[in-house]
């Protein structure tokens, strides 16, 4: 297992800690923390519609960003759905400004593996672009 990458610390100002991103397919709003500080996440597509608190959301620091998961779809006989986003880190100059932001999402479908030996990738992925913004809200 990898360890935590420490991110260097911002100038001054405030660390965005609430995104809303999203394009034609997906929406997604992800807050570091809240007034209970857990985390929240809601993801909606056309499909579904998934609330997410606490430790249903695993992060991971990365060197270019925090990479946000949640299950779509728990374990079945289809295998996983899960969605993944990557959370820039983004300075604010004040606690009421906002910044514009791109950033992409990944849909990841695992598969069970098979009963006998075969060759056969576990996980396929689809890659979504979305844009938003990212803000600063106070707990």
């Amino acid at each position: 297992m990898t360890e935590p990458v420490a991110s260097p610390p911002l100038s001054r100002g405030f660390t965005a800690n609430t995104f809303a991103v999203g394009n034609r397919r997906h929406s997604v709003t992800f807050s570091a923390t809240s007034i209970t500080g857990e985390p929240l996440l809601h993801y909606r597509n056309g499909q579904r519609e998934v609330s997410a608190r606490g430790d249903d959301i695993r992060q991971v620091e990365t060197e270019i960003g925090t990479l946000v998961s949640i299950t779509l779809e728990p374990d079945a006989d289809a295998g996983a759905l899960l969605f993944t986003v990557l959370i820039p880190r983004v300075s604010l100059a004040a606690a009421v400004s906002s910044q514009a932001l791109s950033t992409v999402g990944f849909l990841t479908r695992s598969r069970l593996p098979p009963r006998l030996p075969a060759n056969v990738q576990l996980q396929t992925y689809e890659v979504e672009t979305l844009k938003g913004t990212a803000t600063f809200v106070t707990s």
